[in-house]
């Protein structure tokens, strides 16, 4: 209901009727995003009343069949049945105006709707995950799960994993060099996930994750990182800290790492991200998604003199929902996905308790069961 209101539990009717291409979904689980917080504390303005949550697992109840609605079918819907777990895209998007066509963004569609953002006002209101059922448009991504991958395991792929896989794309990587050292900037779910891709996906032999959180740094390790603590104390300054740390990495990689990845929104990581790239390298912005980003301390001249390559990446596209999920079923035996995630599950009716727990920081997501309410 709006900053520093308590959830309310309240009965919507489902749809009698599903329109062509729309699927109603019964939810196992859902994850709190860092966003989901964002909205409660009232450093991201959102419509309310609103149902929150965009990460989220479920089983399709119903499928829209309506040729004489005038609505185009659904992409793929001839491989969706009742019954099938899935997944789905963060948001909705249009598929014919130039975002999502010409440039390849449908995650800016000119009619984009977010999952877990829209009012209750908006279509049926059954637009978010904290909730028995979501009402998935037409237009959504949607990826059946594989069998033997857990509900929890997989509800933060739609968000998280998912970006992680768009802000490093392959083909976006230096087209030059080795690409085997990077540096992380961050230990929460986007940098610990950022980790595994980079090892596994990429292949890189040297990952680096910097963090203040010793703890989040073990579970960084524990998925294939080399952890460096950012200390901060009165004794050294930031910038002596900083040139330590370039010590120890450029032990590793003496001219520099080939990819360093902001994933912990703070602004001040900037320079020391550049100073850690080599010639040519590759840096991605992925964190600071907030106001508070202005970037004024570097200037045009280093990014032209080390030939840096900086690409910013918001959300991700269908097919990158589709890679983080094969990604997760190919390694969910050789990394330790449970260990994100909170041991145990609230039930709907104590989400105020989730938010708590979530607020913690404990845990980089914590679950909600979706079933038990």
């Amino acid at each position: 209901h709006g900053v520093g209101q308590p959830h309310e539990i309240r009965e919507m009717p489902l749809p009698d009727r599903l329109r062509e291409g729309e699927l109603l979904v019964k939810l196992h689980c859902a994850t709190i995003c860092g966003s989901d917080l964002h909205t409660v504390d009232g450093k991201r303005n959102e419509p309310t009343p609103l149902i929150l949550g965009h990460e989220g697992v479920g089983v399709i109840e119903g499928i829209g069949n309506d040729i004489f609605s005038g609505d185009r079918p659904r992409k793929g819907s001839w491989k969706l049945r009742e019954g099938d777990r899935i997944t789905f895209s963060v948001a909705d998007s249009c598929g014919i105006c130039p975002e999502c066509t010409l440039h390849k963004l449908p995650q800016k569609c000119e009619s984009l709707m977010k999952y877990g953002h829209a009012p209750i006002t908006d279509g049926l209101g059954l637009n978010g995950t904290y909730a028995s059922h979501i009402l998935l448009r037409r237009g959504t991504h949607v990826v059946k799960l594989p069998e033997g991958l857990s509900s929890r395991v997989a509800s933060p792929a739609n968000c998280a994993l998912a970006t992680v896989v768009n802000s490093l794309d392959m083909a976006r990587l230096p087209r030059f060099g080795s690409n085997n050292s990077a540096v992380v900037q961050g230990a929460g779910l986007l940098g610990i996930y950022a980790v595994a891709w980079l090892k596994k996906r990429v292949g890189m032999e040297h990952v680096f994750c910097l963090d203040m959180n010793p703890e989040r740094l073990k579970t960084a390790e524990r998925f294939g990182a080399i952890p460096l603590l950012v200390e901060s104390s009165t004794e050294r300054s930031a910038e002596e800290h900083a040139a330590e740390r370039a010590r120890q990495i450029r032990t590793w990689c003496p001219r520099g790492v080939d990819v360093v990845v902001e994933m912990s929104g703070v602004r001040s990581v900037l320079i020391e991200g550049v100073n850690l790239l080599r010639h040519g390298g590759h840096y991605a912005f992925c964190g600071m998604v907030h106001p508070d980003s202005q970037l004024s301390t570097l200037t045009g001249e280093t990014i032209i003199r080390k030939c840096l390559t900086i690409r910013g990446v918001h959300n991700y596209t269908p097919w990158n929902l589709s890679e983080a999920v094969g990604f997760m079923e190919e390694f969910m035996h050789d990394l330790p996905f449970d260990s994100v995630l909170s041991p145990m599950s609230f039930s709907l009716d104590r989400i105020d308790e989730a938010f708590a727990e979530a607020f913690t920081g404990r845990h980089c997501r914590v679950v909600v069961n979706c079933n038990d309410h």
